[in-house]
């Protein structure tokens, strides 16, 4: 396989696990009452709106909002819109979060085999911080094995990598991912929303900010090594 040939293997498996999470978190949450306000496919500047659908420039990611209460929630939750994420009962409210990463697991387990599909999210975790930690070393390693595998592994299984990678970067205990959400519906349920400071809140964003900044440094000096 060649490089191109691989480049393009690569974006497309992103491209397909990014498609498959937001499509599945965006039925779950229909198919249990929830409005959703807009359903995103891509990143960065939308190209195209058919009406709650947007199509992003960079096909590499999505997001799925669902209707939220928000900042104006009103003090009885019996005034909550039924409609709103947050008048779900919690196992529902972790049934949609976290369903699209199950979606993911199930392709990986299904196109690696159980246990590798498994070990390789336990693994997509510490490889997510390794590399964020050291750039300029881990993160080149870890850059230079995906490059590998872009170009000599069946798509089938490039894909199902890909799939549990997502997985573990979407499970992120962070603002902004899907882990996120979990933990804060959780603490919501367990009366700790209370007793969170919001500068913990704010640090934890400014952790997931810095973890994608530190990634994008190290994708770019592995493009400049390569060239």
């Amino acid at each position: 396989m060649t490089v191109a040939s691989g480049v393009i293997g690569l974006l497309l498996a992103v491209a397909l696990c990014a498609l498959l999470h937001v499509m599945v978190m965006a039925f779950a949450g229909r198919a249990l009452g929830v409005a959703l306000d807009e359903l995103s496919f891509g990143l960065g500047p939308r190209l195209l709106r058919l009406g709650k659908v947007s199509i992003r420039l960079l096909p590499v990611g999505g997001a799925v909002r669902f209707q939220t209460a928000g900042a104006t929630m009103p003090v009885d939750d019996a005034d909550i819109d039924p409609q709103h994420l947050e008048a779900q009962p919690l196992w529902a409210q972790l049934f949609i979060g976290a369903s699209g990463c199950f979606a993911l697991m199930a392709l990986a387990c299904a196109l690696l085999g159980g246990a590798a599909g498994v070990q390789t999210l336990a693994g997509g975790f510490a490889n997510i911080v390794s590399g964020a930690l050291s750039p300029l070393h881990t993160a080149q390693a870890l850059l230079a094995r995906v490059d590998a595998a872009a170009q000599g592994l069946p798509f089938s299984t490039l894909l199902g990598l890909t799939a549990a990678t997502t997985a573990a970067l979407n499970l992120l205990p962070l603002p902004g991912a899907n882990g996120g959400f979990l933990l804060g519906a959780l603490g919501k349920s367990a009366g700790l929303g209370k007793h969170w400071p919001a500068s913990v809140t704010q640090t934890l964003l400014l952790a997931y900010v810095t973890l994608a900044v530190s990634w994008l440094v190290a994708a770019v000096v592995h493009l400049s090594n390569g060239v």
